[in-house]
């Protein structure tokens, strides 16, 4: 059996949130939740709000530390590799380009703040590697001197696609990176992201509550609820006969949604 890129084995998140008679108190934002992701795959993360998958995307990023479980990475534990390592093998995509963009760096320093951080490349490379990126997401040599309020948001999105791709990441977790896209903007977004995974062998994490998206992107589901892991399936299983009540729901009201538009 194939090893998997990403093991993820009872990870739990707990908050907490004061003291009564002294002792603590605490918030369960993610149960035990185990699973694996293999190279060049696509896991979906999907849930309302609250569901604890936004919490788990932080946690696989080292942006929150778990509170039990274990992450290993190619067979290793990941909190073997130093944080520069880290930051490499795993990227994210934000919800919205607009805010996750510094609004006082050019798009070329954008894209070179990773490489300065975490590589050892020369300003030349790391030039050279900026205007390579962003031919790579559909975007000119001239978009290094351009300005987040100078571009589209589309255009944004594909510049924090850029970002992502700037340490040569294995896994890249898009954090309800299409919600706040038009239409055919989002499609092109997805399109792209298609095309790099099949150029670069990525493996995606989408955390998203847009079903629809899901079922054209993901090649499996899990279905998060109030921070607990409800179902776990193939995404065609999972639209074709979802097992959990939950789910059921969720499928249904993506369905009504979609007829009233």
């Amino acid at each position: 059996m194939t090893m998997p890129l990403l093991k993820v084995t009872n990870l739990s998140k707990q908050y907490l949130t004061g003291y009564k008679h002294f002792k603590p108190q605490y918030y369960q934002a993610l149960s035990p939740v185990s699973f694996e992701l293999g190279r060049g795959e696509t896991l979906a993360i999907v849930g309302t709000v609250g569901s604890g998958k936004s919490t788990l995307a932080r946690i696989l990023v080292g942006a929150e530390q778990r509170s039990g479980g274990d992450i290993f990475f190619e067979g290793e534990a990941l909190e073997t590799r130093n944080l520069k390592q880290r930051c490499r093998l795993i990227r994210m995509i934000f919800q919205d380009p607009t805010t996750s963009l510094n609004p006082r760096l050019s798009i070329g320093n954008l894209l070179k703040e990773p490489l300065r951080f975490n590589t050892q490349l020369s300003s030349t490379e790391r030039k050279t590697l900026v205007i390579e990126t962003l031919r790579k997401v559909g975007l000119l040599p001239e978009h290094a001197e351009f300005y987040p309020h100078m571009i589209s948001e589309g255009q944004k999105q594909r510049v924090a696609v850029a970002r992502a791709l700037m340490l040569n990441p294995k896994i890249i977790i898009a954090d309800e990176a299409l919600t706040a896209l038009d239409l055919s903007v989002r499609s092109q977004i997805i399109n792209l992201l298609l095309k790099l995974q099949k150029e670069m062998g990525l493996s995606y994490i989408f955390v998203s509550h847009n079903l629809n998206i899901i079922r054209h992107v993901s090649d499996k589901i899990m279905v998060l609820q109030n921070g607990h892991m409800v179902e776990k399936s193939t995404t065609e299983a999972l639209f074709t006969s979802p097992q959990h009540e939950y789910t059921q729901r969720l499928i249904q009201e993506q369905s009504q949604f979609m007829q009233k538009r």
